[in-house]
This record gives structure tokens, sequence and C-alpha cells, in this order.
């Protein structure tokens, strides 16, 4: 049983860790220009006005019409 709670614990700290040293995470729902988020994609109700680190797209709210 305290085996398992060592690597239970381990792996609960570890991912946070990781978080932090992956530059591509930290980029990820960062705001942007005009006040922007960045995403993978913009959704279907979002303008794309820009684009971030790592090819991910400035999204802002706003449907973009026909």
């Amino acid at each position: 049983m305290q085996p398992f709670l060592l690597v239970s614990t381990f792996f609960f700290f570890w991912d946070p860790v990781l978080a932090g040293l992956n530059p591509f995470s930290s980029e990820i729902h960062k705001k942007c220009y005009k006040n922007g988020t960045c995403r993978m994609e913009c959704y279907g109700t979002e303008l794309l006005v820009a684009y971030c680190m790592f090819q991910l797209e400035c999204c802002v709210k706003g449907d973009p019409g026909p």
C-alpha cells in the first residue's frame, strides 16, 4: 500500500512541474492582441486576429458573419 501512495503522490506533483517547464503550455490561453486568447484553433463564434507563438491562433469573440 505504501509504494502505491508514494507513486501516486509523485505523479500528482510531477504533472504541474512538467507543465511549468513546457513552453507550449504557458502560451495556451495567454492574452494576446486586442484582448484575445491564444488557442490551437478559433471557435466558430470567434475571429482570428493574429498568431501567437508556436502557431497558435489569437482569437477574439465575435461572429465573423457570411
